[in-house]
């Protein structure tokens, strides 16, 4: 297990204070006095078993473990414990239950985290904790209280003075004082001595009985021995099977591919923490390969062209809306035309040269007629004027009047026209448009005023100020409608009623030209009158013809879709009214000529924005403001992509880092295929199945050594190991535990007689206390009886636990023997290192005390060594007995405070030179007041030096 970091965040000197260590074994830190190394030493010990410091009371703080590659977090806020390993449930055992059993802290302090002044003293050998702990076999720890109870609940029994004042001291003073007392008291009467001699036969009898339960007792223990044997028997034989199955291996280069494997692993964490740096630098959720990059100045060539965008789609809109507006009024405007029929269409082309040409010739010839009819030849002779004019010379007026007939009944059809048109316009509007429209709007527009007002001043309502707002809105718009349809039917009706007031007169004209009387000539003949108005008729035939000629003329030209009554007179307003229904055709041509380029604009644009949303990936609809947003997103994207570049260098050089990393990685692969191949294995896993395997052997290997110590141990005094393992072997457990029962019964059937013997006991001693002498001899008598009874049960509790205490001794000196010369040895070992060959350890003399051996075989006893000499004996042994601990349960950090003080430097150098051999297996924290040892640190291999710094 090794201390990766600690953080102590209130204890003692320290606050809010953290140190992290270097990856070697040897953590070497340097302070001078005050500096704070004995606090830091102290905490450390708290932080890993808790507890109250005596001067800075409870730590708060934390280490970051690492225990055979899995971290751990071990926290403490006073009496608070937060101990887990990330990503895992939180763990409610103290370290030292889960991991060293039970280990408690002054065990721990006494080996592992040493101070100078803990450093004296060779004592702890003959601790009962440590040679529990570090001589013992499984459960050592429970063998090492197991003997500490027995020794303190014997000598709470009894105690080898005659001024002591134990239990059974105490007992036996009184026993005496109450002997003196009765034989004091006088005589016994005769019945009181048979009684006495009563109470002694049932004593006999009471210690045969004892004998009797002693001997089952001793059988049942036997018998009870072989049971507890029995598992660890069956433990030892499986794992002596598990031996055979996991055959002791080829001997493999474990720690070549660890290190390999180690390599490995610290290439792969630095690989993806650079390639996470990398990643880290690059804005979140950005892709420098985004379509943006693309199509980025399409975008931005289309945003120039977002405003005429919505431009061109508000003008066509509005464009298409005016059209129809323009059609509509267009289509109204032509219903009002008095020249052109509504039910036909006005043509597109007309020869309005030859329509004016035929138009003067028909209004000469209807002036040049009428001019006639008005210069009538006067006879000489006042005519007499026939009262029947309809029978005078019809023949010859019949052409005129036949031409004023058909104008009259053109007219008439025109008036009739007009007529019905002025009559259906006006119901229309006095049906849809009465005056009170228009009222209606401006009461509505008051009343939501009024409502608006209220709203936000008394009410304070937004439902009302919207209401008022809403009807108001209306009401203005219920107005202007009516006002603007009145005036434009007002401007209609005028037209309507001028071109009807010109027909009128037209019509009156015709009739007045028919009601007028042709003069009738007499009978009275008159050559020259006849000859004058032969010459008048033919001219007036002549002009006749020529009028009847220029009006066919004229009504073949009038165009198709025009009204049949027309004459030369309407040739002009027929003519504007066509160039005004042209002018506005023509207009409304123009506009939707501009529309569709407009159109054809927006459909340009459009197109490259649905090219620009395909290629974007974008599935919202085509318009000016989903453009909006992607051009926000755009600029984002090049905010992003300048961040992103920014940091290239910063990338490339993590890069750089990965690389490395990866180069390495692939080194250590190639060290590890020739690891693999020198081993004749396939893979990196066969080979760690392998080193299990090995491990698992060796597992079983101690587990069959130790059941053979236990089984030992269990073997009872005095008989045969190897019949007591053929026991074992030929035995049945379900024999021995119905021969286990048996002696149960056999031994309940003696309590059960003892209790008998003891009512009779009672009994006798009722008679005797009632015949007593007198009531202070009673007294005496009975304090007797309670005083021999109270110390047979001591004396046999004190017997019962010298017993034990002397097999547990037994026990564990019979271990001691083959472990502790074990200890020694490496410890001898470690003083000859630390000496530089100078001495080792008198192991054949420890009978005579601890000594050294020096170069020559000269014994050095323990009285002639220096004060630097015992400091490194001391050191020695406590390496060693950290060593020992090491193989039985975990390798824990070992924690030294200014140990090498009294060394001088060649020693200093060998001391770190072996810390530094041990940290490869064992962590190691050295604090030093010393700079020279600072410095000799830092020029070792496996030494990291730290300057302790509070601030």
């Amino acid at each position: 297990m090794n201390i990766k970091q600690i953080r102590l965040d209130s204890f003692g000197p320290y606050e809010n204070w953290t140190f992290k260590s270097g990856p070697n074994g040897v953590q070497l830190v340097y302070g001078a006095n005050e500096s704070g190394k004995t606090s830091l030493l102290e905490g450390m010990r708290s932080l890993l078993f808790g507890g109250k410091h005596k001067k800075y009371g409870y730590v708060s703080g934390s280490l970051e473990l690492d225990k055979e590659g899995t971290a751990y977090h071990l926290g403490r806020q006073n009496k608070n414990l937060d101990f887990y390993s990330p990503g895992e449930p939180s763990i409610k055992d103290e370290p030292n239950q889960l991991w060293w059993h039970g280990l408690d802290k002054k065990t721990y302090n006494r080996i592992f985290g040493l101070t100078l002044e803990d450093l004296q003293g060779v004592d702890i050998l003959n601790e009962v904790d440590v040679r529990a702990r570090f001589f013992g076999a499984e459960g050592g720890e429970q063998l090492g209280g197991v003997v500490k109870n027995i020794e303190t609940n014997a000598n709470d029994l009894l105690v080898a003075s005659a001024s002591g004042k134990r239990r059974i001291n105490v007992l036996i003073e009184q026993l005496q004082e109450n002997k003196a007392r009765l034989s004091a008291l006088g005589e016994y009467e005769t019945q009181y001595v048979e009684l006495q001699q009563a109470l002694k036969a049932s004593e006999d009898t009471e210690a045969e009985i004892q004998n009797q339960i002693k001997e089952w007792q001793d059988y049942r223990e036997g018998v009870e021995m072989v049971l507890r044997a029995w598992d660890t028997y069956r433990r030892s034989e499986e794992a002596r099977r598990r031996m055979q199955q996991f055959t002791s291996p080829d001997t493999l280069d474990r720690d070549a591919f660890f290190s390999i494997d180690e390599g490995l692993r610290e290439a792969r964490q630095n690989m993806q923490l650079w390639l996470d740096k990398e990643e880290a630098l690059k804005p979140e959720n950005f892709d420098p390969n985004s379509p943006f990059t693309t199509y980025g100045q399409d975008i931005e060539d289309l945003i120039q062209q977002g405003a005429k965008w919505e431009q061109l789609r508000r003008e066509c809109e509005e464009g298409e809306a005016y059209i129809a507006k323009v059609k509509e009024q267009l289509d109204f405007s032509r219903g009002l035309q008095s020249s052109w029929r509504k039910d036909e269409s006005v043509p597109t082309d007309v020869n309005w040269f030859e329509g004016e040409r035929l138009s003067k010739r028909l209004r000469t010839a209807k002036d040049q007629l009428l001019y006639w009819q008005s210069q009538a030849p006067s006879l000489q002779k006042e005519p007499k004027i026939s009262e029947d004019s309809s029978s005078v010379d019809t023949g010859e007026n019949s052409p005129v009047n036949t031409w004023a007939q058909q104008e009259l009944q053109a007219v008439m059809t025109d008036i009739t026209d007009l007529e019905s048109r002025l009559g259906e316009h006006g119901s229309i509007r006095m049906a849809a448009m009465p005056i009170w429209l228009q009222r209606i709007g401006g009461i509505g527009a008051v009343i939501g005023v009024l409502m608006s007002l209220a709203g936000l001043i008394a009410l304070e309502s937004v439902l009302y100020s919207i209401g008022g707002i809403i009807l108001l809105i209306f009401g203005l718009g219920l107005f202007w409608y009516g006002w603007r349809l009145r005036h434009v039917d007002d401007s209609d009706v005028a037209r309507l009623m001028r071109e009807l007031e010109r027909l009128q007169q037209r019509k009156s004209y015709l009739e007045t030209q028919l009601d007028a009387p042709l003069p009738v000539a007499s009978d009275v003949p008159n050559l020259e009158t006849a000859a004058i108005e032969q010459r008048y008729n033919d001219e007036g035939k002549q002009l006749q013809a020529n009028y009847e000629k220029a009006l066919a003329e004229w009504q073949a030209w009038i165009p198709e879709g025009a009204a049949k009554s027309l004459d030369e007179d309407d040739f002009f307003s027929m003519k504007h009214e066509f160039d005004q229904y042209y002018e506005q055709l023509r207009t409304i041509e123009g506009y939707e000529k501009r529309l569709d380029e407009h159109k054809e604009s927006l459909r340009v644009i459009e197109d490259q924005a649905v090219t620009l949303w395909y290629n974007l990936g974008v599935e919202a609809p085509v318009s000016p403001t989903e453009l909006k947003r992607i051009y926000n997103q755009y600029k984002n994207f090049q905010q992003q992509m300048i961040r992103w570049e920014q940091k290239e260098s910063q990338r490339k050089s993590y890069r750089m880092e990965y690389d490395n990393w990866h180069r390495k990685e692939k080194e250590l692969l190639l060290e590890q295929k020739a690891l693999l191949e020198k081993s004749g294995l396939s893979g990196a896993n066969e080979y760690r199945q392998k080193l299990i395997d090995e491990d698992q052997f060796k597992q079983w290997e101690t587990i069959y050594k130790q059941s053979q110590v236990q089984l030992d141990l269990l073997t009872p005094d005095g008989e045969n190991k190897d019949l007591f393992y053929r026991r074992l072997r030929e035995g049945n457990k379900e024999n021995w535990t119905d021969e286990l029962a048996h002696a149960d019964q056999e031994l309940n059937a003696r309590k059960d007689a003892m209790a008998n013997l003891y009512e009779k006991r009672g009994q006798i001693v009722e008679a005797m206390r009632a015949l007593g002498s007198d009531q202070e001899q009673r007294e005496a008598i009975q304090q007797r009886q309670e005083l021999e009874s109270e110390l047979e049960s001591a004396l046999e509790d004190w017997a019962t636990q010298v017993v034990i205490a002397h097999c547990m001794e037994r026990a564990q000196q019979s271990y001691e023997e083959e472990s502790q010369p074990k200890m020694l040895e490496l410890a001898s070992q470690y003083i000859k290192r630390l000496t530089n060959g100078a001495y080792t350890f008198d192991m054949w003399g420890l009978q005579d005390g601890l000594a050294l051996l020096n170069e020559r075989g000269e014994r050095l006893p323990l009285h002639h060594w220096s004060s630097g000499l015992a400091d490194q004996v001391y050191l020695a042994l406590r390496l060693a007995l950290a060593k020992v601990f090491s193989y039985q349960v975990d390798a824990l950090p070992i924690i030294l405070d200014d140990i090498l003080v009294r060394f001088d430097e060649e020693r200093q150098k060998s001391a770190l030179e072996l810390l530094a051999e041990l940290g490869e297996h064992q962590q190691i924290w050295l604090f030093t007041c010393q700079q020279q040892v600072y410095y000799m640190g830092q020029a070792i291999a496996g030494i990291d030096t730290h300057i302790l710094q509070r601030a």
